[in-house]
């Protein structure tokens, strides 16, 4: 496109604007408002106690089927035969009930049974665990007691266990304190119960990992916010101080580059040239490491390395010598960047708001997802099956991974030994939520609505720093700049750029929400794939991941000019454009020496805080942690570099603003007193222009 001209009225962002694609805005209200509905529909048709209460043998799930309502636990006759690696795949290979609570003591049946203790019929129903309160009502003898336990109705022996996720399973003070019961009462797999269980229902559940984890952040909660309140400081200090060290660090960079190439080169040649001279010894035999050798050994590679390197060193100094005047104004803009985001320090704690809307987002779509989950049919299925469980009737074929009832199967199936007991090793299994169809395209919706929802607080965050950055360069006496800069730009966006916001958004939504469709479809493709379909998704995906980083970079330039100019996204994304391709190599410096310092000082800050965290409080482990410090530092490297990014996320952004500002002052302004540069003083002098000074 034709250069800009020279507009008398521009003064920096336009302050008279009308409201700009509105048509998107009312589609974005209907889309929240379709959402709600169905968050609305989700809410009232399903039940997260669907997906997490547990299920018992007979199909029941615990805490809500009307039989067991008030029992919401689940408890495991035979704890056992819980440890097996196969509990993980299969469950446990025991009968279990609905309980309304986990046992807090240690009981076996075995010393009654033995003839080792006199029978006690107040401690049996006192303590006794039957498949149901009649049958333990009806036993009133030993034999009866004898009976019950060889048909699996009643459990034999339990230790002390405590509710996990609605599971009975013992933590580690309850296998200690039931060790000795277990020897006591005469258990030979005492020991396997005390070491092979523990590792696997600590599998199954992370309950003790996650009380040591939890136990450690709330010794060290203290010093983890003193570290995040070092990491804002730092990151203060770390933009205050890009103001002078840009530059130093930039050109320290591009020679560390060049020289790592050049000594790569170097030890190439030296290497090829040996090789020349004296023969090498093949390494025998066909392991990797032979063969990695034998490659080594090869003079023609060092060669080619050499040439290689040789070629990249000399393209990376042709481009650092011919394009040393853009880096040079990559590094000024750097710098003016540091000076507008100090000088607006409101701007640097604004994201915590997007950040708080992006939870809420989250938080939104998983609670729809998590009941529209719970919709639906319950399907079970067979398991289990072997000689020791005869079905009668209709279930007479039944075999493992058919579909039964739970109920059905209580009637008609029973242990081949004793007919009127239920199958101990085989049931009636939940299996999974069976949902209509319509429910799959809720579930789509609902996903669409996460990437639109959480690229449109990002697109209503760039465009509202974008407002506050473009008012810092366009006023010309720096000192006059609003100290409300932040609220005028939010005030201006809500009112009239909703809408652009909403159609920007909506661009970049539907890209990515391609790419997890060509992404879910490759994984369920995945076992029927060959190199013809490996190759297409492949392509799919890089098209799809390249299209939305294209999109993304417009969209972001899209919003800065609508942020000056006041136009609609199509006419805003057009100026952009053939404003950025007009300065095509300054745009691609300016993106990577930006991305390239950014990157570093993330990782600078990161590194420093978790050092000093280690050094000064964590290396002597005086706290007694679990980990030895290594929860608190994870969750200081965390969120330190999530704090860095937030601050250099708005740096970045002020970057990106005052760049197209510069680009547009450059082909509005000339320097004259009518027309004056608003760029800074540096700027100028490396582009070789001044103002001229008002008589």
């Amino acid at each position: 496109g034709a250069p800009l001209k020279y507009d008398p009225e521009f003064q920096g962002p336009k302050r008279r604007r009308s409201c700009t694609d509105i048509i998107f805005l009312i589609l974005f209200i209907v889309f929240l408002v379709a959402w709600a509905f169905i968050a609305f529909y989700a809410f009232k048709n399903g039940s997260l106690s669907k997906l997490f209460n547990p299920v018992d043998s007979q199909g029941r799930r615990c805490g809500e089927d009307s039989e067991v309502i008030d029992k919401k636990y689940l408890f495991f006759f035979d704890l056992s035969k819980c440890a097996s690696p196969k509990v993980l795949l299969n469950g446990c290979d025991t009968p279990q009930i609905c309980v309304e609570g986990c046992p807090k003591i240690s009981w076996s049946s075995k010393p009654y049974i033995q003839g080792a203790k006199q029978f006690n019929l107040n401690d049996v129903q006192e303590n006794l665990i039957c498949v149901d309160e009649n049958v333990k009502k009806s036993i009133n003898t030993l034999e009866k007691l004898k009976a019950s336990v060889d048909d699996g109705h009643c459990a034999d022996w339990y230790i002390s266990s405590s509710p996990v996720n609605y599971f009975c399973l013992p933590s580690h003070e309850d296998l200690s304190s039931s060790y000795q019961f277990l020897e006591d009462t005469g258990l030979p797999f005492a020991l396997e119960v005390i070491t092979n269980s523990t590792e696997h229902i600590t599998t199954f559940s992370i309950n003790e990992i996650g009380t040591k984890v939890l136990d450690d952040l709330l010794k060290t909660w203290r010093h983890i916010v003193i570290a995040l309140i070092v990491t804002i400081v730092v990151s203060l200090v770390y933009i205050i101080l890009l103001r002078w060290i840009a530059g130093i660090m930039t050109w320290l960079s591009l020679l560390a580059v060049l020289a790592l190439m050049l000594t790569g080169a170097v030890y190439c040649v030296k290497r090829y040239i040996y090789l020349r001279d004296n023969e090498p010894t093949p390494v025998t035999g066909k392991m990797l490491k032979g063969e990695l050798e034998n490659l080594a050994n090869v003079k023609e590679l060092w060669l080619a390395l050499t040439i290689i390197l040789g070629i990249l060193l000399l393209i990376a100094l042709i481009l650092i010598i011919f394009l040393r005047k853009r880096i040079a104004i990559a590094i000024t803009l750097i710098k003016e960047g540091s000076k507008a985001v100090c000088s607006v320090l409101s701007s640097l704690f604004f994201p915590l708001i997007p950040w708080c809307l992006k939870c809420g987002v989250v938080i939104w779509v998983l609670f729809i997802a998590f009941h529209l989950f719970s919709i639906g049919t319950q399907i079970y299925k067979a398991y289990g099956m072997d000689v020791m469980c005869k079905c009668n009737d209709k279930y007479e074929n039944l075999n493992n991974g058919d579909i039964c009832d739970p109920k059905l199967f209580q009637q008609w199936c029973h242990n081949q030994n004793s007919p009127g007991a239920p199958c101990t090793s085989a049931g009636c299994r939940f299996y999974k939520m069976e949902s209509d169809s319509v429910i799959t395209y809720l579930h789509l919706f609902n996903a669409f609505g996460f990437f639109w929802g959480i690229w449109f607080v990002s697109g209503l965050s760039d465009l509202i720093l974008a407002g506050t950055f473009a008012k810092w360069y366009w006023t010309f006496d720096k000192r006059r700049v609003p100290f409300f800069a932040v609220t005028e730009a939010t005030a201006r966006t809500l009112r009239y750029h909703l809408g652009t916001v909403a159609l920007g958004s909506l661009i970049i939504s539907i890209c990515s929400f391609i790419r997890a469709i060509i992404e879910y479809t490759e994984k369920k493709v995945k076992a029927y794939e060959n190199s013809i379909m490996k190759a297409f998704f492949c392509c799919l995906k890089c098209f799809f991941w390249c299209l939305e980083k294209f999109l993304r970079f417009i969209n972001k330039n899209a919003y800065i000019m609508c942020a000056i100019h006041g136009r609609n996204f199509c006419i805003s994304a057009k100026d952009a454009f053939n404003l950025l391709m007009r300065n095509f190599l300054r745009v691609v410096v300016l993106d990577k020496v930006t991305d390239f310092l950014f990157f570093i000082g993330k990782v600078v800050i990161t590194g420093v805080v978790v050092a000093g965290a280690y050094f000064l409080v964590f290396q002597r482990n005086t706290l007694n942690l679990h980990f030895e410090g290594a929860v608190p530092l994870l969750a200081i490297a965390v969120c330190s570099y999530l704090i860095a990014a937030t601050f250099f996320g708005v740096y970045s952004m002020a970057v990106d603003t005052l760049f197209l500002c510069f680009l547009e002052d450059c082909e509005r302004n000339d320097g004259s007193v009518e027309r004056p540069y608003f760029m800074s003083k540096n700027l100028r002098q490396i582009l070789g222009k001044r103002n001229k000074e008002q008589n």
